[in-house]
């Protein structure tokens, strides 16, 4: 009988210990996707400022702007990580546009706010790449956990799942 007590003790310490570390994975990858979503915001911030710089030279490109402040608010309104990515790539190209069309404006071009902006921009991504990249490392580390047995069989009692990786368009 005592030997059957210690077994249950035994067991019951290893599902809460399970039970903890998968809170403590989906807390990682939640704090790992905040880091994204910090440098997202501040991107979202400065486009506003961007195209308020641009559109003082570069009066004849209209559907640029307009584009750019409505993908803008297509990732403010992102609902789901991958949907921001995707939001975030597609804002990307039209602001790679809006570089391009700053070749044709020397004012603009030599803007010192819209250079610095363009940087701001540039860390800005810079930094998302390396956010993305530790998102789906964590990711990995949570999912293997959770696929791993006796691990899987206890985790799936509790509701826990896998997480989705953010995808990337090769172009990014």
């Amino acid at each position: 009988m005592k030997i059957l007590a210690i077994l249950i003790i035994i067991l019951g310490i290893y599902v809460i210990y399970v039970y903890n570390k998968a809170l403590q994975w989906e807390l990682k990858v939640s704090n790992s996707w905040a880091q994204i979503s910090v440098q997202l915001k501040a991107k979202v911030n400065i486009i506003p400022n961007l195209v308020e710089v641009s559109k003082k030279y570069a009066v004849y490109e209209k559907d640029l702007f307009v584009s750019i402040t409505e993908l803008r608010q297509r990732l403010i309104n992102s609902e789901s990580a991958n949907e921001n990515i995707k939001n975030n790539s597609e804002l990307n190209c039209d602001i790679d546009k809006l570089y391009i069309l700053a070749e044709s404006y020397p004012e603009l071009k030599a803007n010192e706010t819209f250079l610095n902006l363009q940087n701001q921009i540039t860390e800005i991504e810079e930094k998302i790449a390396v956010y993305r990249q530790f998102y789906n490392d964590t990711v990995m580390l949570h999912n293997r956990f959770m696929q791993t047995f006796p691990h899987n069989l206890i985790v799936k009692f509790f509701g826990h799942n896998e997480i989705e990786y953010l995808k990337f368009d090769i172009n990014d």
